[in-house]
C-alpha cells in the first residue's frame, strides 16, 4: 500500500513552497472518530438488536462508502442529504435496519448530527504543526469538499483560528469539489501564489494528494496509522502520478521537511 507514494526521504524540491493548505476532515478534524460515534448512536436506535461486536463493521461500511455516494456529491451529481440517506439505507439493508423514508431519515439524521457535531476535535498533531508553520512564515489555508458554514464551525470547534487558517475553497465555491484541479488552483489564487508555491495535505490519497499534484501543487498524503481504512487500500496501488505524492504519518513531519529544504 505504501509503495505508491514517496516516503519522508525526499527526492523532490520543496524550496519554492510558500504556503500550506490543509484538508479539513481527517486532516485537521478527527472526523472519523466523530462519524463513528454518530453512526453507532443512530444504529443503536434503529437496529437495537444488533450486537455491539458488529459496530466496527457498521463504521467500516460507512467510512468505505463502497458505492461512492459522497464522491457523487462532490462531483455535483447529487445533494448532500441525498448521499447521506442513500448510505444510511445501504447500511440498514446490510445490517437489518428499516428503510428510511423522509420522516424516518430526518429522525436518523438528528440523532447522527447531534452526536457528530458534539464530538468534533482536532487531531493532536494539528496545533503544533500550525504553530511551527506560522513561526516559519508560511501562509496557511484550508480547502474542503463540504459546505463553508459546516466546515467553518468544525474548524472553530477544533480550535483552529480561521483568521490564521482561512477556509479558502469549499463546495459552495464552484458547486463541485476535489479532485477537480480548479479547486486546488483557486486556493493558490486566493493566496496570491502560483500552484507550485503551495503544498496541499489531505488524508485521501487520490482526491487529495494525487489530485493536488495533478493541479500543479505539491501533494502530501497524511496516512495516520490509526485512521487507515482497509477497504480503500486497493485504491492506492499503481496510480498514475503516485510517485509525486509525499506520504507522511503525522502532520508534525511537515514543518521539518520544509525547513530542511530551505536551510
Amino acid at each position: 500500500m505504501h509503495s505508491a507514494a514517496k516516503s519522508t526521504e525526499l527526492s523532490v524540491d520543496l524550496s519554492a513552497i510558500k504556503a500550506v493548505v490543509f484538508d479539513v476532515d481527517d486532516t485537521i478534524c478527527d472526523s472519523a472518530e466523530a462519524f463513528g460515534r454518530g453512526i453507532v448512536n443512530a444504529t443503536k436506535m434503529y437496529i437495537p438488536d444488533l450486537p455491539e461486536s458488529e459496530f466496527p463493521k457498521v463504521i467500516e461500511m460507512w467510512r468505505s462508502d463502497a458505492n461512492g455516494h459522497y464522491r457523487q456529491y462532490t462531483r455535483g451529481e447529487i445533494g448532500f442529504e441525498e448521499q447521506r440517506r442513500l448510505r444510511a439505507n445501504e447500511l440498514h439493508a446490510r445490517f437489518g435496519g428499516p428503510h428510511l423514508d423522509d420522516v424516518e431519515y430526518a429522525k436518523w439524521a438528528k440523532i447522527f448530527w447531534g452526536t457528530f457535531t458534539s464530538s468534533w476535535h482536532a487531531s493532536p498533531d494539528v496545533a503544533p504543526t500550525i504553530t511551527a508553520l506560522e513561526g516559519s512564515g508560511y501562509a496557511l489555508g484550508a480547502l474542503s469538499n463540504a459546505g463553508a458554514q459546516l466546515q467553518t464551525q468544525k474548524l472553530a470547534a477544533c480550535g483552529v483560528d480561521t483568521h490564521h487558517v482561512p477556509l479558502l475553497v469549499s463546495m459552495d465555491t464552484f458547486g463541485f469539489g476535489k479532485p477537480d484541479p480548479r479547486v486546488f488552483q483557486e486556493a493558490a489564487h486566493k493566496l496570491n501564489l502560483a500552484p507550485e508555491q503551495v503544498a496541499y495535505v489531505g488524508d485521501e490519497f487520490d482526491i487529495d494528494a494525487q489530485a493536488a499534484c495533478a493541479a500543479g501543487l505539491q501533494g502530501f498524503w497524511i496516512d495516520r496509522p490509526a485512521q487507515r481504512i482497509a477497504a480503500r487500500a486497493h485504491r492506492y496501488a499503481d496510480m498514475a502520478g503516485a510517485d509525486r505524492v509525499i506520504r507522511i504519518e503525522s502532520l508534525t513531519q511537515l514543518p521539518e521537511m520544509l525547513r530542511r529544504q530551505h536551510s
